[in-house]
C-alpha cells in the first residue's frame, strides 16, 4: 500500500473527515485501519476481543443481534456516537461486544472500560502513591479508535462527580476529533443529563439513543428491543 502523504482539500474515502492524505484518498488513521484488517492475524484479534468482552460474552457475534439493534448498528456513521440503555439483564453488554468484534475484525483499535472500575482509578490517581498519573489514564482513551464505556451512572453522583468531570474532557476530545463512543447504560440520557451531569447529557445528544427494553433475560423472561436514532 503507497502511504506517501499529501495535504489537500479532499476529505478521506472512508471515514470523510478532511485530513492528510495519502495518495489512496485516505487518511492516516484508515490507512492504519485497513493495514490492521488485512495483515494482523484472526488469532490476535480474538484473543483482543477476549480480553476486551470476557469469556462471558466470548461468542457475542453482531448477526446474533435483534433485527432492530443489528440495523441501528449498521447505519452508524464512522463518527457517530452510540447511548444505549434499558433494565438490566436486557443483552446491552452482549450487543456491545458483538459490535467490539466486529470492529475489531475491520481493524479499528477498540477499548472498553466499565465506568465503576474508571471511577476507582480516577480516584486513585489523586493518591500520592499513584502508580499512574490522571493524564496517563485519559490520554489513551482520548485517542483509540472505538471506545466502549459499561454501566455508565451505576455509582451515585457523590461517590463519581469527579469522574464525569475527567470523562467530559474524554468525550469531548473524541467529538472534536471524530472519534466515536459506545455507551450502555441503565439509566436514560435525561437521568443522566439531570441526576449526574449536564454537560455529558449535551455531548451525546446527537448520538445514536438505542432503547433496550424490556425485562430481565437472567431471568428467562422475554425481552422486546427497539433502536432508535435522536
Amino acid at each position: 500500500m503507497d502511504l506517501t502523504l499529501t495535504v489537500s482539500g479532499k476529505k478521506c474515502v472512508k471515514c470523510n473527515r478532511l485530513e492528510r492524505l495519502s495518495e489512496n484518498d485516505l487518511c492516516d488513521r484508515c490507512t492504519a485501519v485497513i493495514e490492521r484488517r488485512d495483515h494482523v492475524s484472526d488469532e490476535f484479534k480474538a484473543r483482543r476481543f477476549l480480553s476486551l468482552a470476557g469469556s462471558k460474552y466470548q461468542d457475542a457475534d453482531k448477526d446474533d443481534l435483534e433485527p432492530s439493534i443489528r440495523k441501528a448498528f449498521g447505519e452508524l456513521k464512522s463518527d457517530e456516537d452510540v447511548f444505549m440503555h434499558g433494565p438490566v439483564g436486557t443483552g446491552k453488554t452482549y450487543a456491545m461486544a458483538a459490535l467490539i468484534r466486529h470492529y475489531l475484525n475491520e481493524g479499528y483499535e477498540c477499548e472498553r472500560i466499565n465506568f465503576d472500575d474508571f471511577c476507582i482509578e480516577v480516584r486513585s490517581t489523586m493518591s500520592p502513591a499513584a502508580k499512574k498519573t490522571e493524564w496517563q489514564l485519559i490520554e489513551p482513551l482520548k485517542a483509540v479508535d472505538k471506545l466502549f464505556i459499561d454501566d455508565l451512572g451505576l455509582r451515585s453522583k457523590q461517590e463519581s462527580d469527579f469522574a464525569y468531570v475527567t470523562l467530559y474532557s474524554i468525550l469531548n476530545k473524541r467529538q472534536e476529533r471524530g472519534l466515536p463512543t459506545y455507551i450502555s447504560t441503565n439509566r436514560s440520557l435525561k437521568d443522566i443529563a439531570e441526576k449526574f451531569d449536564a454537560r455529558i447529557g449535551s455531548r451525546l445528544t446527537e448520538a445514536r439513543v438505542i432503547l433496550v427494553a424490556g425485562q430481565d433475560r437472567r431471568a428467562n423472561k422475554p425481552v422486546t428491543v427497539t433502536g432508535q436514532s435522536m
